[in-house]
């Protein structure tokens, strides 16, 4: 109730003397309020885009460790079919997952140029397979629709939203928290 804006009837003192210190700090409460909308429009996140089949997926920049070309993937036994194996880069083992089967897309038709996105949030860091790369860009958040109706199931906790260009943003913390993507199982 303090911070809201006053009538002028209230500005205006008994004498009809106007109150300078009201008028100004009801300037002050208007400014601070444009600027907050202003930055909040302006506010951006840069995201790596990607292509799984015809869509265009996007993961935040911050939480991409590396992109590298699809080696050799060791097949693991015993593991949900999204789990596609695991991957040496550099001397560190990543598992490599199929996000296209957790958000129930179909099949890659060809594997040749597949890149596998290494992503990390806190302690867990995993590969996922990409069909292709298609570079960096800039999307400002006012512009992610979050509440999609379209979106059921499985697949909207791991979405963050849609941009008008029809890109995807995928939500890394989600996807790399669940513990549905955890395997701990011996055999």
């Amino acid at each position: 109730m303090k911070d809201q804006p006053k009538r002028i009837k209230d500005v205006i003192g008994p004498i009809g003397t106007i109150d300078k210190a009201a008028i100004l700090k009801q300037r002050a409460v208007a400014l601070a309020t444009r600027k907050d909308k202003t930055e909040k429009e302006s506010q951006s996140i840069e995201v790596l885009v990607f292509c799984l089949g015809s869509e265009r997926y996007g993961v935040g920049s911050e939480t991409v460790r590396e992109v590298c070309p699809v080696r050799q993937i060791t097949r693991v036994p015993c593991v949900p079919s999204f789990v596609m194996g695991i991957i040496n880069v550099r001397g560190k083992i990543f598992s490599v997952l199929d996000i296209r089967r957790l958000l129930n897309l179909p099949e890659a038709k060809s594997r040749n140029q597949e890149k596998v996105i290494i992503i990390g949030f806190e302690e867990m860091e995993v590969g996922i397979l990409a069909d292709d790369i298609l570079g960096v860009n800039h999307v400002k958040i006012a512009e992610i629709q979050q509440d999609i109706p379209t979106l059921s199931g499985i697949n909207e906790k791991y979405l963050y939203g849609i941009v008008s260009d029809r890109l995807t943003i995928l939500n890394v913390e989600n996807f790399l928290s669940d513990k549905s993507i955890i395997v701990d199982e011996s055999v």
